[in-house]
């Protein structure tokens, strides 16, 4: 009976988000990946406003904004031990959103195939990091 309370204290301690390590809870990175997509897309919509960008295709500029968002958030989890994180889907995402992007911007039909090639590096990247 003593171990069924001991399951259930552990239990309850993990919906509380106790028993998990400090840079689990707090986050800085993700934190700031948030309030860099706002920056970001707060800048696009104005450079559309402005015509420096054109309305029909500023959604190119934002993924690709977003990726190289992604991929700083990558090289900080790299840099600085304490928030390191597994970053095998967000490379893939970034890697896709700029593909996509480009597409958008320069006309998707010269750029569709960046999109397998994101796909291919993304995969090779992911594999040789987890058996290194």
């Amino acid at each position: 009976m003593d171990g069924d309370f001991e399951i259930e204290e552990e239990r309850d301690e993990k919906e509380r988000g106790e028993g998990f390590e400090e840079k689990w809870q707090r986050d800085p990175v993700g934190a700031a990946t948030g309030g860099l997509v706002l920056i970001l897309l707060g800048l696009v919509l104005f450079a559309a406003n402005q015509g420096w960008v054109q309305w029909a295709n500023f959604w190119g500029y934002f993924l690709v904004g977003l990726g190289l968002i992604f991929l700083l958030g990558i090289a900080i989890r790299f840099a600085m031990p304490e928030y390191q994180r597994p970053v095998g889907g967000r490379l893939t995402a970034a890697l896709i959103l700029i593909a996509v992007g480009l597409g958008g911007i320069f006309g998707f039909t010269q750029f569709w195939p960046l999109i397998l090639i994101a796909i291919g590096l993304a995969v090779l990247i992911g594999g040789l990091v987890r058996r290194g």
